[in-house]
């Protein structure tokens, strides 16, 4: 008897051994698919009615809401600084072209220069900012990464343009593609690099301020449904626009 149970004690240990080493492989092959294909393997969950795998490795939903929640408030900082750095690069430029002391220009336009830079820096740090938000809300509804899933429109700033609103000023480039400033309600534009959509600013907002909506891809379509030129002290202007995404994209 004490053989036999041995025996049967022998073969539990060694199944349950096998199902720790099943359990582990099956837990490596679901992390490789979910950093490679995290669409692909949300939509198929959810459509067997689990929305998380609680082990304490994979909440993915959790963890890209929490993500893109962290990607947009980084984009409103970004913003924030570089609408203070704009105001920042105005009053430089104003002392370099006022001042007759020419150590005093070379300062001020060497610090206008490098906040041109930064400006611009952290305008590529939003475009990267919107593609992230816009993977993880891929990744989140279940649709694969190369589709928009974009929230229905919102405001967007397409850059900064002259008085006349004719030609695009600053050093970062517009956010349409092929178009000029002057642009006008039911216009379809197409985006040349990723935008955040966003609310209508309150009253005592500006429209950089108001909270983000979501984001469209680089490449996307949308009609325009609103304009506004929100002009600086300098009497150019920043061209705002609200518009609503085109579907099937």
């Amino acid at each position: 008897m004490p053989d036999k149970q041995s025996r049967i004690n022998a073969i539990l240990a060694t199944t349950q051994s096998l199902f720790t080493v099943l359990r582990d492989v099956f837990l490596v092959i679901l992390f490789v698919i979910l950093l490679c294909f995290p669409a692909q393997l949300n939509s198929m969950l959810t459509k067997a009615g689990i929305s998380q795998l609680n082990g304490g490795i994979f909440t993915w939903q959790a963890q890209a809401q929490q993500a893109t929640t962290q990607s947009t408030n980084a984009a409103q900082s970004n913003s924030s600084a570089s609408d203070a750095l704009e105001e920042i690069k105005s009053t430089l430029d104003d002392i370099a072209s006022q001042s007759s002391d020419p150590n005093i220009k070379k300062q001020a336009t060497d610090a206008s220069n490098q906040a041109a830079s930064s400006i611009t820096s952290l305008d590529n740090a939003n475009s990267s900012l919107a593609h992230s938000v816009l993977t993880l809300q891929s990744a989140a509804q279940g649709t694969p990464s190369g589709e928009q899933t974009p929230t229905a429109g919102g405001w967007v700033l397409l850059g900064n343009a002259d008085s006349t609103h004719q030609q695009w000023t600053h050093t970062t480039r517009p956010k349409i593609a092929n178009a000029s400033p002057a642009v006008s309600v039911g216009q379809t534009i197409t985006f040349a690099d990723n935008v955040f959509l966003r609310a209508d600013a309150t009253q005592n907002q500006k429209p950089i301020q108001a909270s983000i909506l979501g984001a469209a891809r680089s490449g996307s379509t949308a009609v325009i449904t609103d304009v506004s030129y929100l002009p600086n002290k300098k009497g150019n202007a920043r061209v705002w626009v609200k518009v609503k995404m085109n579907s099937n994209q």
